[in-house]
């Protein structure tokens, strides 16, 4: 709701009492407030007679003599909120995984997917290895997660959650060209790609999809089952991974 003040009560203030200044609760930028002084300032100096008010004529004229009204071109905003919504690779690093059962994934080639099994001596290399790229860009606010993408290395494998049925679903894709995943528009498909990390306690990580919040890369309790993605309310799975930099 609007309200407004009489200049004639307002302290070090001398304009005639037919002006009033109409105070709203819109926010104004600091540009709008600084035209707004400059312009009752040289108001306040007009040297039209006293006892004579401002014809309204007259305060059009000083209104527009003195407010510089602030334009920003549309194409130089669109730009900057493209680039601030591009994800951007910056570092990548080779890393050991394991859920808190110590089940290492496998690939396993038909069909196509990774599971969480249970390894001992030799069998200890059939465990694969992350390739984890950490992304980095102006709109993401979430401090405590970051975004990446998980490879397998050696391989042009990476994990992605798409939606099969009505519900998310963990995959691996063949990336030929990693300049791809140079850079990922987050209004686009390929942030199937990218993955929160957040990492707590000593050895706790999780990897929930940037693309549908909420949904986890869980391993299930028993042995040799697949990795799939789980919700965050489902308890029978595990969420938690040690991540270990080679």
């Amino acid at each position: 709701m609007a309200a407004c003040m009489d200049f004639e009560k307002a302290p070090r203030c001398d304009l005639h009492e037919g002006l009033q200044l109409e105070v709203t609760q819109h926010p104004h930028s600091l540009r709008q407030v600084a035209n707004l002084i400059v312009m009752l300032q040289r108001m306040k100096h007009n040297h039209t007679p006293v006892g004579m008010e401002f014809s309204d004529d007259d305060l059009l004229n000083i209104m527009l003599e003195n407010v510089l009204e602030e334009r920003v071109p549309s194409h130089f905003v669109s730009a900057v909120e493209s680039r601030a919504s591009v994800f951007r690779s910056r570092t990548t690093v080779g890393c050991s995984v394991c859920d808190e059962q110590q089940k290492s994934w496998v690939l396993n080639q038909w069909p196509l997917q990774l599971q969480a099994v249970m390894l001992q001596g030799s069998n200890m290399d059939l465990k694969v290895n992350l390739s984890l790229s950490t992304y980095m860009t102006r709109s993401f606010t979430d401090g405590a997660s970051r975004p990446v993408a998980l490879g397998i290395a050696g391989k042009d494998l990476y994990l992605s959650c798409s939606e099969s049925d009505g519900n998310p679903v963990l995959q691996l894709e063949e990336i030929t060209g990693k300049e791809m995943l140079k850079e990922i528009d987050a209004q686009g498909d390929m942030v199937r790609f990218l993955f929160l990390r957040k990492d707590s306690g000593f050895s706790s990580t999780t990897f929930e999809s940037l693309k549908f919040r909420g949904w986890f890369i869980s391993t299930a309790v028993e042995n040799r089952m697949p990795v799939q993605m789980c919700h965050k309310e489902d308890d029978t799975r595990i969420t938690c991974f040690t991540i270990k930099q080679l």
